[in-house]
């Protein structure tokens, strides 16, 4: 099953160069790992300014590829952190890394077929 919904993506996309959706994609492909490293410290470190800060911001950059589930994971995150309730903020933390895994998977599979 698709992370993405490829409808909306397609739509929100449409009017841009091939080269512009590339390098909004890597983007996110280079910041991935430093994202998800913010949010484990943040998370470690029980600073819920910063996760709801960090948790925001990743639910906004995942906004940008159609991805409902995995979008509304980062706002569950942020909305518990702006809250300062840790219950159940590591279990979600570990579905916002699968969801955005697979978000990171279908986007480099999609990079690879726009460069062929």
């Amino acid at each position: 099953m698709a992370v993405i919904d490829w409808e909306q993506f397609n739509d929100n996309f449409q009017y841009y160069d091939k080269e512009v959706i590339k390098e909004v994609i890597y983007i996110f492909i280079n910041e991935y790992d430093s994202r998800i490293s913010n949010l484990q410290k943040d998370i470690e470190d029980i600073d819920y300014a910063n996760l709801a800060f960090h948790a925001h911001s990743f639910k906004g950059v995942i906004g940008n590829y159609m991805a409902p589930e995995v979008y509304e994971l980062g706002r569950k995150l942020e909305e518990l952190a702006i809250a300062k309730s840790s219950e159940g903020i590591p279990e979600l933390f570990d579905k916002l890394k699968i969801g955005s895994k697979d978000l990171l998977i279908e986007l480099k599979y999609y990079l690879q077929n726009l460069e062929e």
